[in-house]
């Protein structure tokens, strides 16, 4: 074999190695994308999962808020109802006795 055909040949044996490690590089690349989206939804999902975990802390701060303002609310009847219960009893004290 001449050096001509040598070198061919391993031009062409370069020109192969360089074509498999595209092949290669362009696998990974792929394998890349698709691990990427696969971690982009799950982002998504825990993205989601963690709205929904503050609308129910946001919910059960709105319910705490509501019971204690019922709480004050039945205080204040309670306050209410003696108060009016002791008019109710010096009327009939000093009208009706």
């Amino acid at each position: 074999m001449s050096d001509f055909e040598y070198s061919d040949f391993a031009q062409l044996a370069a020109i192969n190695d360089r074509k498999r490690q595209i092949k290669e590089q362009r696998q990974l690349a792929d394998e890349l994308r698709k691990q990427t989206a696969a971690l982009e939804k799950q982002n998504t999902v825990e993205t989601q999962r963690l709205n929904i975990e503050k609308q129910r802390l946001k919910a059960e701060d709105a319910d705490r808020e509501l019971r204690k303002k019922q709480a004050e609310q039945v205080k204040d009847l309670r306050i209410l109802i003696a108060d009016a219960t002791v008019s109710l009893k010096r009327f009939r004290k000093r009208y009706l006795a």
